[in-house]
């Protein structure tokens, strides 16, 4: 298994790719010009299955219509996130790139598997930066979308946000056995143990 990370878009948003041996790859989460995330897959002969949604803010999902359309590639987002996708206003493009409403091919929830190649992402619903916020747990590995950053989390004062269901959630990561990679939505990646180490918010 092959991690990238592309940090694009205006506001720096992590795009991660990630690959089996064979170049069968997800993509997590993609905001403005997509050209660099195309010219990785390009040079890298990968095979674009999944687009995994960690959740539906506008700096999330500003190229996944583009990416879509490129690769033919279902877009898979927590149920929870329905009405935030569909409305410029919640999902808040209406203030920033221009309304965007959009749509998953498969609503996803707690404890589902997602197989993308010979790789299998697990489903964890940390609710709080928005209502249907999740993370994509994989070997060792969080995808952790903004809920939790190195030294920081998600902030909860956008639509559908609620402190105390953040609080919660880095709380439910922090129990989990063992160490893991921790993979954001923005910024660089951490480990487990050093947030619940160094963290103020776990």
């Amino acid at each position: 298994m092959k991690i990238q990370t592309l940090e694009i878009g205006n506001i720096g948003t992590n795009c991660y790719v990630i690959s089996d041996d064979k170049g069968t790859c997800a993509i997590i989460d993609c905001d403005g010009n997509p050209q660099p995330l195309f010219r990785y897959i390009e040079e890298n002969n990968l095979k674009p299955t999944h687009i995994l949604l960690t959740h539906g803010h506008d700096d999330h999902i500003g190229a996944v219509e583009m990416v879509k359309e490129k690769y033919g590639c279902p877009v898979y987002a927590c149920k929870k996130e329905q009405a935030l996708l569909a409305d410029p206003a919640l999902n808040c493009s209406l203030y920033m790139s221009g309304p965007t409403s959009l749509s998953a091919d498969v609503w996803v929830q707690e404890g589902d598997a997602v197989k993308v190649g010979d790789l299998e992402f697990t489903v964890l619903e940390t609710p709080g930066h928005t209502a249907g916020s999740v993370c994509y747990l994989i070997g060792n590995n969080i995808f952790s979308g903004d809920t939790l950053f190195q030294g920081s989390c998600g902030r909860t004062d956008l639509p559908t946000g609620n402190w105390g269901e953040i609080i919660a959630s880095l709380k439910r990561l922090r129990n989990l056995p063992g160490d893991y990679n921790v993979y954001p939505g923005h910024g660089p990646s951490t480990t487990l143990e050093i947030e619940r180490r160094m963290n103020p918010y776990m």
